[in-house]
Formats: structure tokens, sequence, C-alpha cells
């Protein structure tokens, strides 16, 4: 899979989880190891990060359904906007 081919598939499933939650993916951090693909993401809702908790379970459930239905190893790295963190 290309990583065109695989930012459009994981936009298209990010689009769908809802709850208010947008996702940004870092796309100058995607890249591909051996047969795994490193996504990095940011998760906001309403200008605000989502908590980790939550999107462990989104992730780990879009990472199981890529694998399985398309056949790709996908790990989604959680990031946070430089903006946010405080010294």
């Amino acid at each position: 899979m290309t990583k065109a081919k695989l930012l459009k598939l994981v936009r298209s499933l990010l689009a769908d989880v809802g709850h208010g939650i947008v996702f940004d993916i870092i796309e100058t951090g995607v890249r591909r190891e051996d047969s795994w693909w490193y996504v990095p993401v940011i998760a906001e809702r309403k200008g605000h990060e989502v908590p980790r908790e939550v999107t462990v379970n989104i992730y780990a459930n879009l990472e199981t359904d890529l694998e399985e239905e398309h056949g790709v190893t996908v790990l989604f790295v959680p990031m946070i906007r430089e903006s946010t963190v405080s010294l």
C-alpha cells in the first residue's frame, strides 16, 4: 500500500469516529518500517485535547479493523500540539 492510499483510508476511518472529535494526521511523520505504518495523529474536541484513555481505545479499534479488513498494520501515535504544551 502506498502512503497516499493509506492516508486516504485512515482519514476515512477517522472521519467516521464522530463524537465531535477532529483528527489531524501529521503527514510528515507518517512512515513505514518493514510491515508497520506509523501514523502520528492529534485528536481534539472543541479545540481541546481528547483524553488519552479515549483515543487509545479508538486507535486500538481502528488498528484492528485496518489489519483485519484491509491487511495493513498501523500504529497510531498520539500527538499534542506544541502550543498546548506547558512548561
